[in-house]
């Protein structure tokens, strides 16, 4: 793990022990075998739908868009949805309209 990965962890765990010391569930805590880290695509997105009401969610996901190749679920999103970044295209389809005005 290089410095500024290991410096980001300690910062994201240290805010998830200040919600959870405040008494604040942090889902991916109180239920630790819920998928987060499951290879289960269905599991992750099981797990990624308690994310929207912890406090700690918009940070976790900064915390796992930084860096896509850390395992499980971070902030709501899935390994799949986290790794499109990297450089892997999208799946969309663009309308006639849409082509036209580009």
């Amino acid at each position: 793990m290089n410095a500024e990965r290991t410096e980001a962890r300690r910062v994201l765990l240290a805010e998830l022990d200040r919600h959870t010391n405040a008494g604040r569930a942090i889902p991916c805590r109180v239920w630790p075998l819920a998928g987060w880290t499951s290879e289960d695509v269905e599991e992750q997105a099981l797990a990624a739908r308690l994310c929207p009401a912890c406090p700690a969610s918009g940070s976790c996901g900064e915390y796992g868009i930084a860096f896509p190749h850390e395992f499980g679920v971070y902030g709501a999103m899935t390994d799949h949805d986290r790794r499109p970044a990297l450089g892997r295209p999208r799946k969309t389809t663009e309308t006639a309209e849409e082509r036209e005005a580009s």
